[in-house]
């Protein structure tokens, strides 16, 4: 059998109908690759679109606390902001730390005025050096604005609750940075800074860090004054602070601070019950205030410590322009205190409750030799005021007097309620800050409360439990099942 091959130039030559064919094969296969490329150019230009958009747009927070959503506070601060603030992130490339990362995306989305960037110490070994963040730890966060630079420690942005570990053999971790960051941006973008004074030579208490560092996020500093080297409170004085003295104020220290407040001075004042100071007691009663003897005792179980004495007292805290910076989650403590009787208020002279008991306290004039908690015939009924301020329209006098020595004593606060320390000294340590602000006219910035990182638990009722094991178990099988063997059904009449 002869194969021949046929040759290609006798083919017979396509006709109209297959030529017509051809056409449309070759424009619908570029109509195909030019429809692929367009998908392809909108699916890259929808990607580049995306990531331009703030994360707050394109990232959801489904976190139960809520970690990621910015407080109004802080929403505010970041639209308001006129200067550039750029946060440096200091971690290694890959050891970053998902939730820091988060929300400061969250920040940047806010305002334009916010940036950041990553500073891996590895790559840039004395980066940190130039803002004397060489110790801080990793993934921690360095605010620069101009020449103003603040470091928001890794540590300062988780806190720890160890308040039922006692109990429980646990502790709950919150995230915190949303206030540390807002409070560093506000740091360092403040254009004020103020001094101070608090005053020596009587025995008084110094200022500890957990106090001192609340106020430094203010622009508040602190340093010592001893009216024996220098005759007057110095011009620059913001506040003078007279903790907890253990001796009274001499005639001519006495007579300095009167006439510090006769030129607009601020005063800032804590007391011992226990101590007598009648000079002191003098120039405060100038002011519209005197004391009440006697040591407050809490009847009413919500107004002291749980699980401590009834002396041990979280008094109600007034609402108003001078407590602005205590948010409702904070407490203030204000262990052994005794009370202030209010003056009345003139036309010059304001005076405004910032603390107070319940009408079920009492003044216990025999505590010295009390034994029991029992109220005396002669000790006389709640309410009581704790904190007292006082504001002089005419001079710009503003004094604030609160009757209790460990108000602003971190290590008396430790010994009586250690569960619950760092809590109650927060709440302090803003109380404190909120009123130096309200003295030099500074806008009281509120604390961010820590969001809870612990999920929650969803519990299914035992009826619950039942009824979803008979549906996903029976009913969904079965009806399955059902929907197959009447769709074949179907299939096989047709």
């Amino acid at each position: 059998m002869n194969f021949k091959k046929k040759n290609a130039a006798n083919a017979p030559a396509p006709n109209q109908a297959q030529q017509a064919a051809r056409r449309r094969s070759l424009r619908s296969g570029a109509y195909a690759s030019v429809l692929a490329v367009v998908v392809l150019v909108l699916v890259i230009l929808l990607n580049l679109v995306v990531g331009a958009l703030p994360t707050k747009f394109t990232q959801f927070d489904i976190s139960t606390g809520k970690m990621f959503t910015l407080s109004d506070t802080t929403k505010t601060m970041l639209q308001e902001l006129n200067t550039d603030v750029t946060a440096y992130y200091l971690a290694e490339t890959g050891n970053e730390d998902s939730n820091i990362t988060r929300i400061l995306n969250r920040y940047a989305g806010e305002s334009s005025h916010f940036t950041w960037q990553q500073r891996d110490p590895a790559l840039y070994p004395t980066f940190a050096q130039q803002y004397d963040a060489q110790n801080a730890s990793s993934s921690s966060v360095i605010l620069v604005c101009g020449d103003n630079h603040t470091v928001v420690d890794y540590n300062d942005m988780y806190t720890a609750d160890y308040s039922s570990y006692y109990t429980t053999g646990s502790y709950t971790m919150s995230f915190s940075a949303e206030n540390a960051l807002s409070s560093g941006i506000a740091k360092v973008t403040r254009e004020n800074s103020y001094v101070l004074y608090q005053l020596t030579g009587h025995g008084e208490s110094s200022l500890e860090s957990d106090f001192t560092e609340t106020l430094d996020n203010s622009g508040v500093t602190v340093q010592d004054l001893n009216l024996l080297t220098t005759d007057t409170v110095p011009e620059d004085a913001a506040a003078l602070l007279i903790n907890d003295p253990q001796a009274d104020l001499s005639t001519l220290d006495a007579a300095a601070i009167k006439t510090y407040l006769e030129n607009g001075g601020h005063l800032f004042v804590t007391t011992d019950l226990t101590v007598s100071t009648p000079n002191l007691d003098a120039l405060l009663a100038e002011y519209g205030m005197t004391r009440q003897e006697g040591l407050v005792i809490e009847n009413d179980s919500s107004y002291y410590l749980y699980g401590t004495a009834q002396t041990c007292l979280l008094p109600n805290l007034s609402s108003n322009e001078i407590t602005a910076g205590v948010t409702d989650g904070m407490h203030v403590f204000t262990p052994v205190a005794q009370g202030i009787v209010k003056g009345d208020s003139t036309d010059d002279l304001t005076l405004t409750t910032l603390l107070s008991t319940s009408s079920t306290a009492y003044a216990m004039q025999d505590y010295a030799q009390a034994s029991t908690a029992e109220q005396g015939a002669n000790d006389p009924n709640g309410p009581f005021n704790i904190a007292v301020a006082a504001s002089n329209s005419t001079t710009g006098a503003k004094v604030v007097w609160v009757n209790c020595a460990n108000l602003l004593n971190s290590k008396g606060i430790e010994y009586v309620a250690r569960e619950y320390a760092s809590l109650l000294i927060g709440g302090n340590a803003q109380l404190l800050t909120s009123t130096v602000n309200w003295m030099t006219g500074e806008e009281n910035g509120v604390v961010i409360d820590s969001k809870s990182m612990s999920a929650e638990t969803l519990t299914v009722p035992a009826k619950a439990i039942m009824l979803l094991g008979l549906l996903f178990t029976i009913v969904v099988p079965l009806a399955f099942i059902v929907a197959g063997i009447a769709i074949t059904l179907v299939r096989r009449r047709r």
